[in-house]
């Protein structure tokens, strides 16, 4: 890769990494706080109505999936007169999409909500969240053009910057709200408060980094719309099968077991689900990297960077996964006390799936650079067959785990079909790639977790009883016993090679161009 590519990657990245764990940090203090003040009943029905709300986004036939893809493309080749038709054709459909939802969502009010158990004493409460909610998505959609310019353009540093700062706020609201007694409808609320003045944020960004933008719904162009409607309408089967694996499940336990049960479940997935996002962030930063490289026709480039991508995905995402499996009981001793069992079983069994998923990230990356979005959506598609009858069938064989068993199932199946699919569209074969890029970090990570999960069994014994400290205490030595063992590991097998090398020495950060060197063959 050019020098000037490498350094947006790695700056990329790198300002996303910090956005997200602050951002997980955020939630791990919140969440804790939030079901202390509404309880677990209410923080359930927060959790399916999320889950409804979030469908009511995806009729937009993924239209806003392909902007960051096109805003580089068209940023790369410096054609304003379509980068400013993409821009209002986003704008004037997502309007008129927002209108319908929001009027789609007053007439189902009232068959959605009955399915889920609510308790008649919230169902006013859960209403207004539900509507309000279905608001929020109409709008931030309608403005989400703006947001992806600073994307599309690789800034991503700036976006991760703004969501650094609207934290703030954000927790200020939360607090404020709850301790007010608002309960669901302050969290809503203040949600709109600090969606309002995000999409505030994103207007001006995109103006400044972009002066040659235009707001002008005139604009709209027709085969605009239909080049981002093909494009995005194949991606978004991939998005829906995302959501399904992510959220199907709860709203499932809320129909078979309680609404109650559903908190359980968002808290053992909530953990899987930070991990995987902090994780992708790289894959994230590539999109915009990646279509100016195919714009640019360099082939070579795409699959060499594809091929390292990957390497680099699985040293990061199999050790962290692995350690989030083995230590789910403690994580959730440590977050949130005694009593969530359940929810460590959660993280185990869609640890194991999102795992195979996250390997497979490039995948994505690659689709959306050479525009195929054909691949990405039939690998969903075997996602959402498999998954809600599976999830269906084992909820009643094995009650409350057997959703995520049937989701964790899905994702490898799916994960497995796309990859064998990009690989044949770009004759490269897929053992040999398996062999150079993921089967070592499998193999150490496996190798580890199965040592750690030992020493967990003989620390357990001298517990008296599973309290926050104790928990802590035992996390802290799998996690520093694991991570040990693994940079030492990594430190004999070498796993950067000279072009690796090259590529971390254009980084402005010193600490990884030492660090890089350290692993180097």
């Amino acid at each position: 890769m050019e020098q000037k590519l490498s350094q947006k990657i790695i700056r990329n990245t790198i300002f996303s990494i910090i956005g997200r764990f602050w951002g997980v940090l955020v939630a791990l203090f919140l969440t804790p706080y939030i079901i202390h003040h509404i309880g677990v009943e209410r923080y359930g029905i927060w959790a399916v109505i999320g889950v409804l709300t979030g469908y009511f986004g995806l009729l937009d036939f993924g239209v806003g999936s392909s902007f960051v893809k096109y805003i580089a493309e068209f940023y790369t080749k410096k054609d304003w007169g379509k980068m400013n038709q993409l821009v209002n054709s986003g704008i004037v459909f997502y309007s008129i999409f927002a209108i319908f939802i929001i009027g789609l969502g007053f007439l189902l009010i009232n068959l959605l909500l009955p399915i889920f158990k609510i308790p008649p004493h919230l169902y006013h409460e859960a209403s207004f969240v539900f509507l309000f909610g279905i608001a929020l998505i109409g709008v931030s959609s309608a403005l989400s053009a703006f947001g992806s310019v600073a994307d599309g353009l690789q800034r991503m540093d700036i976006s991760s910057k703004v969501g650094l700062v609207m934290s703030i706020p954000n927790i200020a609201g939360v607090i404020y709200f709850l301790e007010k007694g608002y309960g669901l409808r302050g969290l809503i609320i203040n949600n709109g408060i600090v969606l309002g003045l995000n999409n505030i944020i994103d207007i001006i960004i995109a103006f400044k980094l972009l002066p040659e933008l235009r707001f002008n719904p005139c604009l709209f162009d027709w085969e605009m719309f239909k080049k981002l409607f093909g494009y995005g309408c194949k991606l978004q089967i991939a998005k829906i099968s995302s959501m399904i694996s992510l959220n199907v499940d709860k709203l499932l336990i809320g129909y078979f077991l309680s609404v109650g049960m559903v908190t359980f479940y968002q808290l053992g997935s909530s953990i899987i689900e930070q991990a995987k996002t902090l994780v992708l962030l790289f894959p994230v930063a590539l999109v915009p990297a990646f279509s100016e490289i195919d714009a640019k026709g360099e082939k070579n480039k795409l699959i060499d960077g594809y091929a390292r991508g990957t390497k680099y995905l699985a040293l990061v995402a199999t050790p962290l996964f692995t350690l989030i499996i083995v230590s789910a009981h403690q994580i959730m001793g440590v977050w949130m006390g005694n009593g969530y069992e359940r929810s460590a079983l959660i993280i185990q069994i869609i640890g194991v799936g999102w795992l195979c998923a996250i390997l497979s990230g490039m995948r994505s990356v690659i689709i959306q650079a050479i525009a195929k979005p054909e691949i990405e959506m039939k690998a969903g598609l075997i996602a959402v067959v498999l998954n809600i009858p599976l999830s269906i069938l084992f909820i009643v064989w094995f009650g409350f785990v057997g959703v995520a068993l049937g989701t964790s199932i899905a994702l490898f199946f799916s994960a497995t079909y796309g990859f064998a699919r990009l690989h044949k569209e770009l004759h490269i074969p897929l053992e040999v790639f398996i062999k150079t890029t993921i089967l070592k970090s499998i193999v150490i990570c496996a190798s580890i977790g199965l040592l750690v999960r030992g020493v967990t069994v003989i620390l357990q014994r001298f517990l008296v009883e599973p309290v926050r400290t104790a928990n802590l205490a035992i996390f802290l030595v799998q996690a520093v016993l694991f991570f040990g063992i693994y940079l030492k590991v990594l430190l004999s097998v070498k796993p950067f090679d000279n072009t690796d090398i090259r590529m971390f020495f254009e980084s402005k950060p010193i600490f990884i161009r030492q660090l890089a060197a350290k692993f180097s063959r």
